[in-house]
């Protein structure tokens, strides 16, 4: 092979992104990156954002903050995924298609943790939208008020004591991350007793 002979490398085998906070099997090509972006999209037409896609995919560690905040903002720049007036990502009609013959390129765990890490990100949003915590400094600790609602109806209102900060936080998170589930087993505590 002669010096001016370029190498041929299959792009997604290209391991050019910045790899701090991502899990064994995540992403490592830059096109890998925006291939994934286009997926999701694709897949979730007009349901996801763009802060969405990055916090999920971030936090479920399968490529660099960083890479995929660069990867939805060059694929919005270059009109590939668009945002409507509610902030939600979409593609047209023949970008979706041409991804569904590309997208066996990723991985399918990586195509099922991306919607399912997407899919938790939108439904804690929702349950923060729709479900109260206020959390108030008191004496000797914190009392965490929840509430689970809907538009109409409020259908829980529970005060916890937290001895301290990082308690009353926990307690939101866990709270937040599924309130139907706590009104839930709350609801069978009493009816099975």
């Amino acid at each position: 092979m002669s010096d001016n002979t370029e190498k041929i490398i299959e792009p997604k085998m290209r391991f050019d992104a910045f790899m701090a906070n991502v899990k064994d099997g995540g992403l490592r090509s830059v096109s890998s990156i925006y291939m994934l972006v286009c997926y999701i999209v694709a897949n979730m037409n007009n349901r996801v954002s763009a802060a969405t896609i990055i916090e999920a995919v971030d936090g479920a560690m399968i490529a660099n903050y960083f890479e995929i905040s660069d990867a939805v903002a060059k694929l919005l720049k270059a009109g590939t995924i668009m945002e409507n007036d509610d902030e939600m990502l979409y593609m047209d009609e023949q970008d979706i298609e041409e991804i569904a013959l590309i997208e066996k390129e990723l991985p399918l765990t990586i195509r099922q943790r991306s919607i399912k890490a997407c899919q938790k990100v939108i439904a804690r949003e929702t349950y923060q939208r729709d479900n109260k915590v206020i959390s108030e400094k008191v004496d000797g600790g914190y009392k965490v008020h929840l509430k689970v609602s809907d538009n109409t109806t409020d259908f829980m209102n529970l005060e916890l004591f937290a001895v301290n900060e990082s308690q009353a936080e926990l307690i939101k998170d866990k709270f937040i991350s599924d309130p139907a589930a706590v009104y839930e087993t709350l609801i069978d505590a009493i009816f099975n007793n």
